[in-house]
């Protein structure tokens, strides 16, 4: 028996297992060894989290009181060290245990990590940014201490479910594009990708791919930044005023790594994301070359060597169980946690099951109620361990497009942060370029959703429009989300109100009228049953039949769910 005759074997025999039956493996046209690649692709994606989390949380100060007020003193810097190591630890056990939550109640693909997986500290975008710049503030120059903080999060519950069901259709079904483009706009910058768009002064982005040394870093110029020196940095610079534009080879090298994967991708091999991940990291460990991810610069040297101690396990003594008991001073961070955490995890959940074909007509899915449920425990269970909330993550989009559709996915991801506690020097030192092209890729194909989309109606076109332009913009799903609703809301009390003295709606409650601008011609032949043709020239191709762009959307759908069932 040969390779692949083995592993199809223990595919079936997984398949026909208790646990393949529990987990409904065989059911949704899987196997084991697809949603290990889906898992393993998931991880890959994502796990940069495992480097940029506790960057971010760590300049909240944690725990970490500085004497005398001094946020400088060297005692409070070592202090700040300290909880961002412990931080790598804290996050690999919180995501963790979501991931595996949502496994066994959800029985979904989707992995879940602490804040939204788009950090940018200039923008202060993200659930854990917005935990640490806002909230907490810089090393505690907030307004809430860091543990009322932590309980403003532990009070986040799942009643979420209900309110997601009211969403309108042209948002569900815009939903999965505007986060396969917001995916996208990610893997386009440096943070999280190619570094390719990058901060312009006169007109926000533009292209860049300049190399480190020709990069002009942006910072807030805030009052603390003005007055007190305390500037906040970021991942955001400019390429204006030292050139150097399109001469990254890290840029290259990550734009490599994307064309090996969309080669592998169109011939339908699975396995494509992680090969390129694979191929771009392997490369850029080696030191001393153009394409490094240590450079010889003290931020380098620290990388290589956090990388070289291969196996670490941090203490989380500083972090675990920090609440404090005044919740009152949290309300308004609360609530935004709550309707952030909310928008953004309904909109994920709706792009990932719609891809997967598991959206009805209603924009129910399967175990929804517990998939929310679960979102909202890995929430509750991340503040333990000094968390900001612990969210499910568009990076699970990897894991979907190469082929995971059940929990057994998010296992794998689990079993990949249960390895990163003992090994994080390793998984915390995949660098972005090596990652960027599968968000790319995953973006793109995530576009698939948008002929649903009645672009014959204004207000379907417009509401979806907004939707989808608005989270790349913002960066952030949530937004989109709020401006489809408000646009759609706004647009639907017009028409009733329209209605009310007399003027009836420009569509039919019952059926839709189709203008003639919007059909489309398609050639048929003459031995076609006539009673169907609504053309008016005959020519030696045949008539014309006219099909409505409803019609057309309707078999496109029915096509995409034929090729995601087999």
């Amino acid at each position: 028996m040969g390779f692949k005759e083995s592993i199809a074997s223990i595919d079936e025999r997984f398949n026909n297992s208790k646990i393949g039956k529990f987990f409904e493996v065989g059911a949704r046209g899987s196997k084991l060894s697809t949603e290990i690649g889906a898992g393993t692709a998931t991880f890959m994606t994502m796990a940069y989290i495992l480097a940029i989390n506790p960057s971010i949380l760590s300049e909240s100060g944690g725990p970490c009181v500085p004497p005398d007020g001094n946020i400088f003193a060297p005692e409070y810097e070592a202090c700040i060290e300290e909880v961002k190591r412990q931080y790598i630890t804290s996050t690999a056990i919180g995501s963790m245990i979501g991931c595996v939550v949502m496994a066994m109640l959800a029985n979904l693909p989707i992995a879940l990590a602490p804040g939204e997986l788009a950090p940018t500290t200039i923008a202060r975008m993200g659930m854990n940014a917005y935990f640490t710049y806002n909230v907490v503030g810089w090393r505690g120059t907030g307004g809430v201490p860091w543990d009322t903080a932590l309980t403003a999060v532990l009070a986040l519950t799942g009643a979420r479910f209900a309110m997601a069901k009211l969403i309108p259709e042209p948002i569900r079904m815009a939903t999965a594009p505007g986060i396969g483009a917001f995916l996208a706009h990610l893997g386009l910058q440096t943070a999280n990708g190619l570094g390719l768009v990058v901060s312009d002064i006169a007109t926000a982005v533009t292209l860049g791919a300049c190399p480190l040394e020709k990069r002009t870093p942006i910072v807030a110029y805030d009052d603390d930044c003005a007055n007190n020196g305390i500037c906040i940095t970021s991942d955001a610079y400019t390429c204006d005023v030292l050139g150097g534009r399109m001469t990254s080879a890290t840029t290259w090298i990550g734009i490599l790594g994307l064309v090996i994967m969309i080669s592998l991708q169109a011939y339908k091999k699975n396995y494509s994301i992680i090969v390129g991940i694979f191929f771009v990291t392997i490369i850029s460990w080696f030191r001393n070359t153009a394409v490094t991810y240590f450079p010889d610069t003290p931020q380098g040297n620290e990388r290589f060597e956090y990388f070289s101690q291969v196996v670490a396990v941090e203490p989380i003594n500083l972090l675990f169980a920090k609440y404090g008991k005044d919740l009152k001073a949290a309300v308004l961070a609360l609530f935004t946690f709550l309707y952030v955490d909310f928008l953004d995890t309904t909109g994920t959940f709706l792009g990932l099951v719609s891809h997967m074909g598991l959206l009805d007509e209603n924009g129910d899915f399967p175990r929804s109620k517990l998939a929310f449920s679960a979102d909202a425990i890995a929430t509750m269970c991340g503040s333990l361990f000094g968390l900001s909330p612990v969210t499910s993550v568009v990076e699970s989009a990897a894991g979907v497009e190469a082929g995971g559709r059940t929990g057994v996915t998010a296992l794998v991801a689990a079993t990949y942060f249960l390895l990163s506690i003992f090994f994080a020097p390793i998984f915390a030192s995949i660098p972005p370029w090596a990652t960027g092209g599968s968000l790319i890729l995953v973006g793109s194909l995530m576009c698939r959703n948008l002929p649903l989309i009645k672009w014959h109606r204004a207000d379907h076109a417009v509401t979806a429009f907004a939707t989808i332009i608005l989270m790349p913009l913002t960066y952030s799903i949530a937004y989109g989300i709020v401006g489809g609703i408000l646009i759609w809301t706004a647009v639907q009390c017009i028409f009733y109100a329209l209605k009310l003295v007399g003027i009836p709606l420009p569509y039919s409650e019952d059926e839709e009228e189709i203008s003639d601008d919007i059909v489309k011609p398609k050639h048929i032949g003459h031995d076609e049953d006539p009673t169907v043709h609504v053309g008016k020239d005959d020519g030696p191709e045949g008539e014309l039949e006219l099909e409505t762009v409803e019609e057309e959307a309707f078999h496109t759908e029915q096509r995409a769910a034929s090729v995601l069932s087999a």
